[in-house]
């Protein structure tokens, strides 16, 4: 079994929408995914600029949905 996280975020006006999505995938031919969990949010935007402390922030924001 493999899992496989995805966390999607963008920044539009003062939001910061974020989404979370975690698969398992089995080792067997057909390689199925199934869905482990879901998550949805979004936090205030900050008006960060530096890219790097943006992220930092997204990723600690994807923790807290959890």
């Amino acid at each position: 079994m493999r899992y496989e996280i995805r966390v999607t975020a963008y920044d539009v006006m003062d939001q910061v929408w974020l989404a979370l999505a975690l698969v398992a995938q089995e080792s067997t031919e057909t390689h199925t995914s199934v869905p482990l969990l879901t998550r949805t949010g979004t936090v205030q935007g900050t008006g960060e600029t530096e890219p790097t402390e943006w992220a930092r922030d997204v990723l600690v924001a994807a923790l807290e949905l959890l």
